[in-house]
């Protein structure tokens, strides 16, 4: 899924520049192609990212203008599948350029537009404000997914954005395929809904002991125990949300296991779809596997959409 990146504001245009630094690649090219604007000319000049790719543009009378910032994007004529817009909406700049930004790109793409709003701590936040804001920003994209300002906020998105990004690559020289392939369509059928969206992810480092793992790699015991780990990292997910939403009235789940093929078994999808289920029984379920040869790490990344209320 390759995504043009635009981070508006301080926070925005900070993880903007941690997509530089650590946002996925295939075949050797990002995924994320990154862009930071701000009125800070301070933070633009100390951005790790290449010149032509950061813009100091001034608000006025409440409007911040990114006409000419967009020409100057898409003068480069670079291969994108949709947008990533990335804001915090306590960022009065990065909120109102997002909105802009939003608007604008309707008109020079058809590609969907995902905002990506960073709000703080629920319990410590003015809701009514932030609803005012979400509700605002979601005029101008079409999607908006929400991550709570908590310690490990940072990690949790670009980890999860980096596997979603990765659905449906093809990386031609490991040729991997997963068992239930699904591609960049996929997500975006799964955000696309009224509402906001939410993210839960786990992963773990496999601790393997490669004499079992050759001499009983056929047997049901070791296909058990994998299918067991899948389930306690679906569930860890599932209370590792990007922002305590009320994921129980979701519309659309996506699921998705990304690591070594071998440690992925189908038993183990369908025991988490079932799960889903389970707690919705309208819900509709994507899910799929991003095999990763010879990693040592396992992750999941929950994908949940069409939801309206909070939980506290």
């Amino acid at each position: 899924m390759r995504l043009l990146t635009i981070g508006a504001g301080e926070r925005g245009a900070k993880i903007s520049e941690m997509f530089v630094k650590r946002g996925a690649k295939i075949n050797k090219i990002p995924l994320f192609k990154c862009y930071a604007i701000s009125d800070n000319t301070d933070l633009i000049s100390k951005l790790n990212i290449d010149d032509e790719r950061k813009f100091f543009i001034l608000k006025n009378d409440e409007n911040v203008d990114v006409k000419g910032f967009l020409n100057s994007v898409f003068s480069k004529y670079e291969f994108i599948e949709g947008s990533l817009l990335i804001t915090s909406l306590i960022d009065d700049y990065g909120f109102i350029a997002t909105y802009n930004l939003g608007l604008e790109l309707r008109d020079l793409i058809e590609d969907p537009i995902i905002g990506l709003a960073i709000i703080p701590e629920l319990d410590r936040a003015s809701i009514e404000e932030i609803r005012r804001r979400i509700k605002k920003l979601k005029e101008a994209v079409d999607i908006l997914i929400l991550f709570e300002d908590k310690p490990n906020m940072e990690e949790l998105l670009l980890n999860s954005l980096n596997t979603l990004s990765l659905v449906g690559e093809v990386d031609m020289k490991k040729r991997l395929a997963g068992e239930v392939v699904i591609d960049t369509s996929d997500v975006f059928n799964t955000l696309i809904k009224d509402g906001f969206s939410v993210i839960g992810y786990s992963t773990r480092r496999l601790q393997l002991n490669w004499y079992k793992k050759v001499i009983l790699s056929g047997k049901s015991e070791i296909k058990g125990l994998r299918t067991k780990r899948m389930i306690e990292m679906f569930q860890e997910a599932m209370k590792n949300l990007s922002i305590q939403g009320d994921i129980e009235e979701a519309k659309t789940a996506l699921i998705v296991f990304s690591g070594n093929p071998n440690e992925i078994t189908m038993e183990g999808l369908f025991s988490c779809i079932t799960m889903l289920e389970k707690m919705n029984p309208e819900i509709l379920v994507r899910y799929g596997d991003c095999p990763i040869a010879r990693s040592m790490n396992l992750s999941v990344v929950l994908l949940f959409s069409g939801i309206r209320r909070f939980k506290f």
